[in-house]
């Protein structure tokens, strides 16, 4: 078994989460084990020693040749679709993830790699974002493509979508940041645009223009938590981060503060603060000013 068989294999064992897989790992590392010894260990050390949940035991014990089997379709299948995936324990896994406090395990990549390597920006709204936030929004949007910067965006929340259509319209490269699987996101052929409002532009995702990145299992649809979970990957992402309107004492707010806490530097739109006491308090936990009055 490959190392890439092997981690989609953990990966889809049930009730295998971000700490369990990371756990798994480090104790194969350490114990310097291979995937063929794993799987014969006694189910007592592989709940004590690797932390294994009772379902993924039972899923090893009774149900192992069915699951080999679905794993290697599965990776075949992803494989001649062009994704990737690797985990926290891989040179090329981003590093700026390892600050979150839950950071991933893994991370599958569909398209263009050579995008997380360019100059990126991510714009942040709360879901609740205003008309004139989204205008504003937009407008900074197109003049930070107009420098050549790369954004990370997402699908499914109002803010990113506007951003991630600017990009479209303009024909820029873009990040796309998934609070889903990528099957779950794109379809079994891989090719659906998941955003409804951008196939007036492109009727399927464009692999050489666009990155996808999923911390999610290939099939996992969106959970009430998944949202939460793909604003905190954008901002550890992102190489400069711009908040244009947060909802006071909203998540943007708890995320931001988490990242300035962390030494990361996050810009925010000093526009009618009067009106917008979440922008006033990401300043006063350290934001920098952006912006004209």
């Amino acid at each position: 078994m490959t190392d890439r068989q092997w981690l989609l294999f953990l990966t889809l064992l049930p009730d295998v989460g971000r700490r369990t897989l990371r756990h798994a790992l480090e104790r194969q590392q350490v114990r310097r084990e291979t995937p063929e010894e794993v799987l014969n260990l006694p189910a007592e050390t592989l709940r004590d020693v690797y932390g294994l949940p009772p379902r993924a035991i039972q899923a090893i014990r009774a149900e192992r040749e069915q699951r080999l089997e679905e794993t290697m379709r599965l990776e075949a299948h992803l494989t001649r679709c062009g994704v990737r995936w690797i985990s926290y324990q891989d040179a090329a896994f981003p590093a700026t993830l390892e600050d979150m406090p839950e950071p991933p395990a893994v991370l599958f990549f569909y398209g263009n790699h050579a995008l997380f390597d360019e100059p990126n920006f991510a714009l942040l709204a709360s879901h609740t974002v205003s008309a004139q936030g989204l205008q504003e929004l937009e407008s900074l949007a197109n003049t930070l493509l107009e420098q050549g910067l790369t954004p990370i965006v997402s699908a499914t929340q109002p803010a990113y979508q506007r951003a991630l259509l600017c990009a479209v319209r303009r024909g820029a490269p873009y990040i796309l940041a998934l609070d889903r699987g990528l099957l779950s996101a794109f379809g079994e052929d891989l090719r659906k645009e998941p955003l409804k409002q951008a196939r007036i532009w492109q009727a399927e995702f464009d692999t050489q223009r666009a990155l996808a990145i999923s911390p999610f299992r290939p099939r996992d649809g969106w959970l009430a938590s998944s949202g939460k979970y793909r604003d905190a990957l954008i901002g550890y992402m992102a190489g400069a981060v711009v908040v244009v309107e947060a909802r006071p004492d909203g998540y943007i707010v708890q995320l931001c503060r988490e990242l300035l806490q962390r030494g990361r530097r996050v810009y925010v739109m000093r526009g009618r603060l009067e009106s917008l006491p979440g922008n006033r308090q990401i300043l006063d936990a350290g934001g920098t000013p952006f912006g004209s009055e």
